[in-house]
């Protein structure tokens, strides 16, 4: 991730440094002798040496700066912004995380304005921070940054580990390094919980998404599905990566024990989901389990994936159990 833009850990940098090279400049005009009134700073066990030294230590100890108006311009940096920051601090998010189908915070999101992605729209804010994705319009991040707005992008993780580090470092962009970590451990904890036998074959799996993609090795789905206690044959059995498209020919002739679709529960139908909901899937049923996912659950790297790990080894349970049955 880049953190370009982000902003000084301390208000006015080191507050300590300037004072003891203050204190260096007084001695060189005679001052901190005997019979200044400004005491040696050199510690004596105890005296007003130990207390100005404490008393400074303890002024520089909270100048940390947080951003205060927060703009989100990338759909999972809107719901890791609304997850970390304070009431209040995030100003604007994308139309996209109010919409309760494809978002996992929408009733949040939804009562924050909106915004279209546009840098124009985040400088209205006057924004000490704006986030950024991957995929962002790089014109836009120019113009933010031109501005003289500070930019953090969030990536794509295409680990869980990798997950946790963006966590971690959005929390820290944000001045909230303790509800990053507490926000990684529960998702852990999540994680934990689920059990999977290494010793059983795990059933088979392969995932369809809209316009007939799948996701291969690499791909944190394809870690998501590992951590269920199910076999990825997109990985395994085709050998590929990212997200290819492949024909229902060949999911057909796989075989899997379960088929997943990746649905975004649009209500609206389109020639993307047509796939999902092809006469083939349904045929399939007999022979194999069918079951869908919400795409919000694995589209951005988030604590929410703990969600779909957690959904995912139930069906792995359920399939493990049809394929014991006679």
């Amino acid at each position: 991730m880049s953190l370009a833009g982000k902003r000084p850990q301390t208000a006015h940098g080191s507050f300590f440094l300037p004072c003891a090279a203050g204190e260096g400049d007084r001695a060189k005009r005679g001052g901190g002798g005997r019979g200044s009134r400004w005491p040696s700073l050199r510690p004596r066990g105890g005296g007003w040496s130990a207390f100005l030294l404490a008393a400074l230590v303890a002024i520089a100890a909270p100048a940390i700066a947080k951003p205060q108006r927060v703009v989100s311009l990338n759909l999972c940096a809107d719901e890791l912004a609304l997850r970390l920051a304070d009431p209040g601090v995030v100003k604007s998010v994308t139309w996209l995380s109010q919409d309760p189908r494809n978002a996992n915070l929408a009733a949040k999101a939804a009562a924050l304005p909106a915004n279209d992605g546009h840098a124009e729209e985040a400088l209205a804010y006057d924004p000490d921070l704006v986030l950024v994705g991957a995929f962002s319009d790089p014109s836009s991040i120019a113009l933010l940054r031109q501005a003289g707005a500070p930019v953090v992008k969030i990536g794509a993780p295409q680990t869980i580990d990798g997950v946790r580090r963006q966590i971690r470092d959005l929390a820290a962009a944000l001045g909230e390094p303790q509800r990053g970590e507490a926000l990684v451990a529960d998702m852990d904890a999540r994680l934990a919980r689920v059990a999977v036998d290494p010793s059983a074959p795990p059933p088979t799996a392969i995932v369809l998404q809209p316009n007939g993609f799948t996701v291969g090795r690499g791909s944190l789905v394809d870690e998501i599905l590992t951590r269920a206690g199910l076999d990825n044959l997109a990985a395994r059995r085709l050998d590929v990566a990212a997200e290819p498209q492949v024909p229902l020919e060949v999911v057909a002739s796989l075989a899997p024990d379960v088929l997943i679709l990746d649905h975004s529960e649009e209500t609206a139908p389109s020639l993307a989901e047509a796939a999902l909901d092809h006469p083939a899937i349904v045929a399939l049923e007999p022979r194999m389990m069918v079951v869908s996912l919400p795409a919000r659950l694995w589209t951005c790297g988030g604590p929410q994936i703990a969600a779909a790990v957690e959904r995912l080894a139930a069906v792995a349970a359920a399939a493990r159990a049809r394929r014991a049955t006679p």
